[in-house]
């Protein structure tokens, strides 16, 4: 193994005060795998929390934002290392919070693992001379794609560990053993402790991170979770015409869809790419208010669905920007087969492209289109290529106005009340008419007043 060179440096010095370095986490899981080490996560014994900030000290200021955690950050050249006392973590409360922590330099391996999570996690490599210290037997989980508890005792203690395993079980593993998923369900009610964000962090890393998110959430409705997510709960069961949805109610189809639509998130702008991802996992949660039992209709599951997916991103403290590009695109998800089916002209889809931009909506058609069954995902509906010509046509931003005030004072108006009209019925008619030109504005009789 190579190590960046920064890093060597840091072990040396720490070695030199007296400390022993060991990976743990995430970069000895890519490690054991062959692939590039990600996280930096760095256990230092037999130093106290000041001793290790002055062995760090001649690498620059360490950032301290995780002192009562024993933790410290230091970034060198593009990477970014997180090294921290072994510890344990006493129980003094309920809920994620509700623990003291103790710092123990001294702290065995085997005693020091025991509070990581689940056994893949809890494995170490040792920095001097890069064996593995596996205590738990997380080698064997990997390879068989094993996620389990590390200690079943302590496991229970943090709420946000079964969180954890909804986003790690995608990524790392291929099943959950089945002791843990008994704990996690004896952990339900403590759900309620976890703050929005922290579960709003977890979604996010399910959401950008996994290649197949359908697993982590099938793991929520294994272990009784998905009852704290009553949007999402109500999908399961709720049932759809067979005719235009073999694959079955809308949690498969929403499993499938949220599968194709991780598939194809490369296709979608960076700034879009999460609240896209929201969208996709949302897009039907208004199906189960307005179901019609006999039609096996939703009419209307688009408008509810808008208000359904706000007050899910919301109970978990999502920033507003993510809020308001699910909400929008599960209010106009429908829109692209209406307008294609419609025959409508560039205007209809000029107003859809400032809603929500249709290089995005081009990928949630396909996500939800071919969420049937055995569907393709690499075959394209029907009105893909002319979302996306739209899409290239109208370019990458909002389509602004062409007439703005001050063209308005220009030619002699007055600022006033008029000005909103006038502006308002100049946008609508450049909407219509594709114009972007001020003159054909004024000679169309669109920009007087």
């Amino acid at each position: 193994m190579i190590l960046p060179d920064d890093l060597t440096v840091m072990v040396d010095a720490i070695a030199a005060a007296g400390g022993h370095s060991m990976l743990a986490g995430g970069g000895v899981i890519d490690h054991t795998l062959g692939l590039s080490i990600k996280d930096w996560d760095i256990e230092v014994y037999n130093l106290s929390y000041q001793q290790l900030i002055d062995a760090l000290l001649p690498f620059g200021m360490p950032n301290l934002v995780g002192k009562s955690f024993g933790v410290l950050k230091l970034r060198r050249n593009h990477f970014e290392y997180d090294f921290s006392i072994p510890r344990k973590d006493n129980r003094i409360g309920t809920g994620h919070k509700g623990f003291s922590v103790d710092l123990q330099p001294e702290l065995s391996f085997f005693e020091a693992s025991k509070r990581r999570d689940i056994t893949i996690n809890s494995m170490y490599l040792d920095l001097h001379n890069f064996e593995i210290v596996d205590l738990h037997n997380g080698l064997s989980d990997l390879a068989e794609g094993r996620i389990r508890a590390t200690d079943t005792e302590t496991f229970s203690e943090d709420p946000l560990r079964v969180l954890r395993i909804m986003q790690l079980l995608p990524r790392k593993g291929k099943f959950v053993d089945a002791r843990t998923i008994e704990i996690c369900r004896s952990m339900i009610d403590e759900a309620d402790t976890l703050p929005g964000e922290r579960v709003y962090e977890e979604f996010k890393k399910l959401l950008l991170k996994s290649k197949y998110p359908s697993k982590g959430l099938q793991f929520l409705a294994d272990c009784g979770w998905i009852v704290k997510f009553p949007e999402l709960d109500a999908l399961r069961g709720c049932p759809q015409n067979p005719e235009y949805h073999p694959e079955g109610d809308v949690w498969v189809h929403t499993l499938l869809a949220i599968d194709n639509a991780a598939f194809l998130l490369h296709h979608v702008p960076a700034k879009w790419r999460l609240g896209y991802m929201f969208g996709v996992l949302c897009h039907d949660i208004g199906k189960p208010a307005t179901l019609d039992k006999e039609k096996l209709t939703s009419n209307g599951h688009e408008a509810a669905g808008s208000v359904s997916s706000e007050n899910f991103l919301k109970r978990m403290a999502a920033p507003g920007e993510i809020i308001t590009q699910t909400r929008d695109i599960v209010f106009t998800h429908m829109r692209p087969h209406s307008l294609y089916k419609g025959d409508s002209g560039a205007g209809a889809w000029r107003r859809l492209h400032n809603r929500v931009p249709l290089q995005v909506l081009a990928w949630v058609t396909q996500a939800d289109g071919k969420a049937r069954g055995e569907a393709d995902v690499n075959e394209p509906v029907d009105e893909l290529e002319m979302v996306l010509n739209f899409g290239r046509e109208f370019g990458k931003s909002r389509i602004g106005p062409v007439l703005l005030g001050r063209d308005l004072i220009e030619r002699g108006h007055k600022p006033g009340p008029e000005f909103k009209t006038i502006l308002d019925r100049a946008f609508q008619y450049q909407l219509d008419t594709g114009s972007v030109d001020v003159e054909e504005l004024y000679s169309a009789g669109v920009a007087e007043g």
